[in-house]
């Protein structure tokens, strides 16, 4: 079934009940560039950064932080980042380990295009390596990753025993099987990520099978999510296991965790933000179990159930969703049957939408110019590589105008330039990257198309 025809399904079959309308809140809505974490602050941690080799098999690189400990074992995540940076989570959720008493490792080795034989060795090494750790508690390995790295991750932690949950960022894969009963899965998605209905989707997979996630979607775009968000997974992760006997209970915490997110709640439906609303009181009811026993959030549940603006809120979602996977199909033809004058005025349509005050009719424009920055960057790089010059520059110009911001726009113009031998306009258009903030040498230094372009005697590094 596709994304929309799931979206449709639950949709209509959350009208059967109140509470399994609101439970299926999250899914009724229903490739990666130039990202990186929001926050890779390494100030004011108190433990011990370190890249090193695993043991086994010293080709394999990782980063790991360890916090202070008291000599006690510790839970564990490893961190997939799609372009060999799994430094980037580490130190942007280091001081999370510090509060929660997490070991990070982030792999810096396993990219996005690698064979299965190469990826199976690096995850394969990695979670050996991990295991091995005198410092790790074995019953809680975790795995995660962003965009493709997700995707690994998930592939991965659904079936390895060794795993016992999944953070996934930006990217996933539909679960096809049922893990143990002690499974955690977390999905976190950008509201403007061009993967955020396939996120959805997964989530639809996981509801119909039965299968508990926690569901966070974060104003933000396709990247790791911040500190603050990611504060969720650490959340997740050590209330499953005191849920599963993991962890000690800690009922002072559980509290504290429980009261922040009722305020929550609160302050969302004060901002008329119903659904945001909803969502939150799914997170708790499935960390915390029936709101039956919380008169407030139980109102809160049941007025939600009967409010008008909630379900006008709702249809206007599953309205825009179906409207924007629908254009979705149609841009892919236009990019090749349209020329750039209609591209300039479909764009100037966007920028008047993604203004509009209406977040829905906004943040749909942002997750549809982003999807066609992705690829339109796809299709680009395909052509250049088959050295079909005019098809390329096309959509290399529409990439342009969906995605002026973006310094990667003017990395591929300086490859279509090498490509047809105008070494001047390569020079302009690589300095215009860089002057526009690329520095990021490190994640194209495994693609040999990129390494060829970097390797040109007139581009300096800067």
């Amino acid at each position: 079934m596709s994304v929309c025809g799931l979206s449709i399904f639950f949709y209509f079959w959350s009208i059967k009940s109140n509470k399994m309308r609101i439970r299926t809140i999250l899914i009724v809505a229903s490739a990666v560039l130039f990202q990186a974490c929001g926050n890779t602050d390494k100030t004011g941690v108190s433990g011990t950064m370190e890249t090193k080799s695993c043991a086994a098999d010293t080709s394999i690189h990782y980063t790991v932080y360890t916090p202070q400990t008291n000599g006690g074992k510790m839970p564990a995540i490893i961190f997939f980042d799609p372009h060999s940076q799994g430094y980037l989570p580490v130190e942007a959720y280091a001081k999370l380990a510090d509060k929660y008493g997490y070991v990070l490792f982030g792999s810096n080795d396993l990219r996005n295009g690698m064979t299965a034989g190469e990826t199976e060795k690096i995850v394969r090494g990695m979670v050996g390596e991990v295991l091995s750790q005198g410092t790790v508690d074995t019953k809680r390995v975790y795995l995660s990753g962003f965009s493709g790295g997700a995707k690994i991750a998930m592939l991965y932690g659904l079936n390895m025993p060794e795993i016992h949950g999944v953070a996934a960022c930006g990217g996933s894969v539909n679960p096809t099987a049922r893990p143990d009963s002690t499974f955690c899965y977390v999905s976190l998605v950008g509201n403007c990520d061009f993967n955020y209905h396939d996120m959805q989707q997964s989530l639809a997979l996981f509801s119909n099978m039965q299968m508990p996630f926690t569901s966070v979607v974060f104003d933000g775009k396709h990247e790791w999510p911040s500190a603050a968000t990611y504060e969720t997974v650490f959340q997740a992760f050590d209330i499953n296991a005191m849920h599963f006997g993991l962890k000690p209970t800690d009922v002072k915490w559980l509290k504290t965790v429980y009261a922040a997110m009722s305020d929550s709640v609160s302050a969302y439906l004060s901002e008329g933000r119903f659904i945001k609303a909803s969502e939150m009181l799914l997170r708790i009811e499935g960390w915390y179990g029936s709101l039956d026993k919380d008169i407030r959030l139980s109102s809160y549940m049941s007025n939600l159930s009967e409010s008008p603006v909630f379900a006008s809120q709702l249809k206007k979602m599953q309205e825009m969703s179906l409207k924007e996977i629908h254009l979705r199909g149609q841009f892919i033809g236009s990019i090749e049957n349209r020329d750039l004058d209609w591209w300039k005025t479909e764009v100037e349509n966007f920028e008047k939408s993604i203004a509009s005050k209406d977040e829905q009719v906004s943040v749909a424009s942002k997750r549809l110019m982003a999807y066609l920055s992705m690829v339109t960057y796809s299709l680009a790089n395909s052509d250049i590589l088959n050295n079909n010059a005019e098809k390329a520059y096309k959509k290399l110009k529409i990439y342009e105008l969906v995605d002026p911001e973006n310094p990667g726009v003017y990395l591929m113009f300086a490859r279509y330039y090498l490509m047809i031998n105008d070494r001047a306009s390569m020079v302009e258009s690589y300095n215009k990257a860089i002057s526009m903030g690329f520095n990021d040498f490190a994640q194209y230094e495994s693609d040999p198309a990129w390494r060829t372009l970097f390797a040109q005697p007139e581009l300096v590094r800067k």
